[in-house]
């Protein structure tokens, strides 16, 4: 019995580990993935931030991490904005950035929170084959 239950813990402990490798580029393989297939449907990474905002960072300084992935793959921006969304809702950032006939649209979000000061950040990309 006691060889099975270390059989499992080692099981378990050697699969968990390789589920952390596997997991370090998971936003690199969701981006490759919608920019394979997903035609303008957006998908939303809600917890790639793991902390909340406490203001809303000057222009230059907003850095947005699926931006920053795409520009490795050699995207490049072409157009970017920010505001309210829907007028009184979440501050959002918007970035386009454009490969060949790919265009990728990344939004960063800022959803309030019970606290005035504070926002939950997230990032919401969809691609699309650009139109000429």
């Amino acid at each position: 019995m006691r060889s099975i239950f270390f059989l499992f813990t080692s099981f378990f402990m050697i699969s968990c580990s390789e589920k952390e490798k596997t997991n370090l580029d998971f936003e690199d393989k969701v981006i490759d993935l919608v920019i394979e297939n997903s035609n303008g449907k957006p998908i939303e990474f809600t917890e790639i931030y793991d902390s909340l905002a406490k203001n809303f960072p000057e222009d230059k300084s907003e850095k947005l991490m699926l931006v920053e992935k795409l520009k490795l793959k050699g995207f490049k921006i072409i157009n970017w904005g920010r505001g309210n969304y829907p007028p009184l809702g979440p501050r959002i950032i918007v970035v386009t950035l454009k490969k060949e006939d790919c265009e990728c649209e990344v939004a960063k979000i800022y959803y309030s929170t019970i606290s005035e000061s504070e926002f939950i950040m997230t990032e919401r990309i969809n691609c699309k084959k650009a139109s000429l």
